[in-house]
């Protein structure tokens, strides 16, 4: 009885909270890249769970009592992969910092890792930006409440996935120069996102194949992680 409580109410916030707006595109000016030469790398709003979802959930043809149980399967397949993942060494939020890096040095960028404070639990553009030294050019802001693994309904198989908001903001005035969002494993239009296609080779039937290879799962989730960072360097040359 108190589990159930506890996932009525879990529903009835997120039910309060309304729909997601849009994204917000501006695209960067070529221009702009002779003048950007070093990127502050702002900490990432990421999470440390690998969620584990449906985009259609059969439980959610049964009503308001199918649609607690879905996030409850969800949520606890989320908590189950992410222990399991953890058990190899793998802390998400670190693990794609490093995939980020990686794909703006492929780009030409210095990069210099900025450690900011984020509100917990926060998954939004930060609301200010820090003054500028002259160690930087600009800042980049991003955030993920997106990184795991998602089937489009109870037939289909599982695939890694990846959303990123990102913004580029000038130094100098904090000027946004860039702001888009990234999907990897994107359904349907992506909601106006730049969209990359799954590698085929990394997918899983059902859960327990999932529970049953973590390592091959997070090699796939780290190519999706990678695959990210290089469609945004790509996006900034």
């Amino acid at each position: 009885m108190q589990k159930l409580n506890r996932i009525f109410w879990i529903a009835l916030v997120a039910l309060s909270l309304g729909a997601c707006s849009g994204i917000q595109h501006r695209a960067f000016n070529p221009t702009d890249r002779q003048d950007i030469k070093t990127i502050g790398l702002l900490t990432p709003a990421v999470p440390d769970t690998v969620s584990v979802k449906m985009s259609v959930h059969p439980g959610q043809s049964l009503g308001m009592v199918g649609t607690l149980i879905a996030r409850s399967d969800m949520n606890d397949k989320s908590a189950d992969f992410t222990h399991a993942a953890q058990g190899t060494g793998f802390v998400c939020s670190k693990r794609f910092k490093n995939q980020l890096e990686a794909g703006l040095n492929e780009a030409g960028f210095a990069v210099k890792a900025m450690n900011v404070s984020r509100p917990t639990g926060g998954y939004e553009f930060l609301k200010r930006y820090p003054a500028d030294d002259g160690s930087v050019d600009a800042y980049l802001d991003l955030y993920s409440d997106l990184v795991g693994f998602t089937a489009a309904g109870g037939t289909t198989p599982y695939r890694p996935t990846v959303l990123l908001h990102v913004r580029l903001v000038r130094a100098s005035d904090h000027k946004v120069l860039y702001q888009d969002a990234i999907a990897y494993n994107a359904f349907g239009d992506g909601d106006g996102a730049v969209t990359i296609a799954p590698s085929r080779q990394y997918e899983f039937p059902e859960f327990a194949e999932l529970m049953a290879n973590p390592l091959k799962a997070l090699e796939g989730l780290q190519l999706a992680m990678r695959a990210t960072g290089e469609e945004l360097a790509r996006q900034l040359r």
